[in-house]
């Protein structure tokens, strides 16, 4: 992760309690299943106990579909993962706070943030986005080198956070 990606995150995500990582993507599309394949790997990381505290879902679809479920969790931290063009080297992450009201980057979506206002609105919870830049999104294609690294990258961190928020 770059330096200022990760000091960002662990700054921001000190202490944190009861996590919910949001991995998405498409497993058809090469590079655009990033948030899935991190969220495997949070899965087979991190242990019964962790998993505990730190809840890990795979969205296949739009969050919307989720939202019922993310506020059952009731997560001190949302964070979310997936594929982001942000014409950066392939592989590279991008880690914010999304604040809804408050549009920080042009290349999320207004229909993204129109769900963020609503989860916001129903929940009290911090919400984060990691973005990793793929370099491909054709269909049938495995995932590219940069992307995986990136993801083992990500997994390890968040990995490391569940175990703080295990203790």
């Amino acid at each position: 992760m770059p330096d200022r990606g990760v000091e960002f995150l662990k700054k921001e995500l000190r202490g944190i309690d009861r996590p919910l990582v949001l991995g998405r993507g498409n497993t058809l599309k090469t590079d655009d299943a990033a948030g899935l394949l991190v969220a495997s790997l949070l899965d087979r990381r991190l242990s019964r106990r962790q998993k505990v505290r730190a809840k890990v879902l795979r969205l296949y679809e739009l969050i919307d579909s989720y939202n019922r479920r993310i506020k059952r969790l009731k997560p001190s931290h949302l964070i979310i993962i997936d594929a982001l063009d942000t014409g950066h080297q392939p592989g590279h992450i991008l880690a914010t706070r999304l604040e809804p009201g408050r549009r920080k980057k042009k290349k999320i979506s207004s229909e993204f943030y129109q769900l963020l206002e609503k989860l916001t609105a129903d929940s009290a919870c911090h919400i984060y986005f990691i973005g990793i830049q793929p370099p491909l999104l054709d269909f049938g294609h495995p995932v590219s080198p940069a992307v995986k690294e990136a993801c083992r990258q990500v997994a390890e961190y968040i990995a490391s956070l569940a175990v703080g928020a295990s203790r």
